[in-house]
């Protein structure tokens, strides 16, 4: 009978194996040393409070997206509460000084990659949770801080690196060219001038203009035609506006990836385009944290209020339709219609009703989704999955309660005011069947404006 020797490692191996222990030890150690600094940083007594304020009563379970859609109540928004708190306390104590590094407690990669899971995977940072709670909780602010400190070690998804990258190296986050923007502005004027009469024209860096706009950089490079419609509209409004060559650039993955100071960076340079021609007011092209981001976080950031407005295209164009700027050849658009309202710009932003102006005022078969406002359910594309291919199948499943309300509504066409929310309805529809048009509501706007005559 052989018996199987054990193969013995050579002292040479033997110490490899050491060495790349040893490595993988100070590796972690480093990781969370980093994740510590951030604690220490960015950890309020808002966020320590609400974490120590849950008693586990489930509610927050029929807010969530991702439970809804999936019936999963591992995915509830207190059980991800749940694995922050339980990494802050074994590993980041309290002390004298708030929550100090335990040098005597290592992360582990499978804690890391538990808190990456719960942050970005599974969590859009929407902020339904907080509607719900009875204690006021909102699970997607201290998701924001998970998402800061795994973006202190390097941890993100691979769909919000390079955009960010880019965005600062270059001022918009697909790497657009001064030269390139600008052509496709003249581009853009050529082809609409038949339309708009004579002496049409696009202005770009125009000093002293009412109003700076900001456009969604695809706009500019893929979907031109998007672009068209706020230009058409601004200017059957006779309104003062101008582009920026120095800035073209609403989005900012940088918020996504929990970065504070990249996320400060990118809006300062809206704000640098902005004093630059002394613009009154910056209008932002459809995009939810975007819009998020510069109008309401960036103020938090730099401890003070902008001093001047800061619009969503929907704000300006529910303003010119009150006063009668514009004019709007209603029910042009065949079929009902429902608005799906993004969670950046409705629930966190406030803009609930401005849409539903322009939506009644372009058709009498508007239908809400139920629910709606602030308390409408996620798309499942935001918090930045829809930037990352690998999570297309997840963005699916996370999104069904989404299709469903757009089914019972019985709506032909779903409008809304964001570019994400948009790609991942679209998505939705092809997904689940639901048969129905999703256009911005800019689109809509345009297609029904009665322009002047002459």
């Amino acid at each position: 009978m052989k018996t199987a020797l054990k193969e013995e490692k050579s002292p040479n191996e033997q110490a490899d194996v050491e060495m790349t222990k040893e490595k993988l030890a100070k590796d972690l150690q480093q990781k969370s040393q980093q994740m510590g600094q951030v604690v220490k940083k960015n950890l309020s007594g808002q966020i320590l409070s609400m974490m120590n304020s849950c008693v586990h009563c489930g509610v927050c379970a029929e807010a969530c997206h991702y439970c809804v859609s999936t019936g999963d109540l591992d995915l509830m928004p207190a059980m991800k509460l749940g694995k922050m708190s339980e990494i802050l306390r074994k590993h980041f104590p309290r002390s004298r000084s708030p929550f100090s590094f335990s040098k005597d407690r290592i992360l582990e990669d499978e804690e890391i990659t538990e808190l990456f899971e719960a942050a970005f995977e599974n969590c859009t940072l929407c902020g339904k949770c907080a509607m719900t709670c009875p204690m006021g909780i909102n699970t997607g602010e201290i998701m924001f801080l998970a998402r800061t400190m795994l973006c202190s070690i390097g941890r993100l998804p691979e769909g919000l690196i390079n955009p960010v990258k880019t965005a600062l190296e270059v001022g918009n986050f697909l790497g657009i060219s001064t030269q390139e923007f600008k052509e496709t502005i003249e581009w853009v004027q050529e082809e609409m001038e038949d339309e708009m009469g004579e002496g049409f024209s696009i202005p770009i860096d125009k000093k002293g203009a009412e109003i700076l706009y900001i456009p969604h950089p695809l706009e500019v490079r893929d979907f031109v035609f998007l672009l068209m419609y706020p230009i058409k509209i601004m200017h059957a409004a006779g309104e003062n506006y101008t582009f920026s060559s120095y800035d073209y650039d609403t989005v900012n993955y940088a918020y996504h990836q929990g970065n504070k100071d990249s996320m400060a960076r990118i809006v300062q340079r809206v704000l640098d385009a902005r004093e630059k021609l002394d613009a009154k007011s910056i209008v932002l092209a459809p995009c939810g944290h975007g819009y998020r981001s510069l109008r309401w976080e960036s103020e938090k950031y730099f401890g003070k209020r902008h001093s001047f407005p800061v619009l969503s295209i929907v704000e300006l164009i529910d303003c010119y339709i009150r006063t009668g700027r514009i004019q709007i050849d209603k029910d042009t658009i065949e079929g009902s219609v429902t608005f799906h309202d993004p969670c950046n710009i409705a629930r966190c932003g406030g803009i609930i009703e401005p849409p539903r102006n322009v939506l009644k005022a372009l058709t009498s078969q508007f239908v809400e989704m139920e629910p709606h406002g602030a308390l409408n359910y996620c798309c499942g594309g935001g918090g930045g999955l829809a930037s990352t291919s690998t999570y297309g199948e997840r963005r699916m499943a996370m999104g069904k309660i989404k299709a469903e309300q757009i089914a019972q509504t019985g709506a032909k066409v779903v409008a809304t005011s964001c570019f994400n929310c948009m790609v991942q309805i679209r998505d939705l529809n092809e997904a689940y069947g639901l048969g129905v048009e999703v256009k911005s509501i800019v689109e809509l706007v345009a297609n029904s404006l009665r322009l002047p005559q002459g």
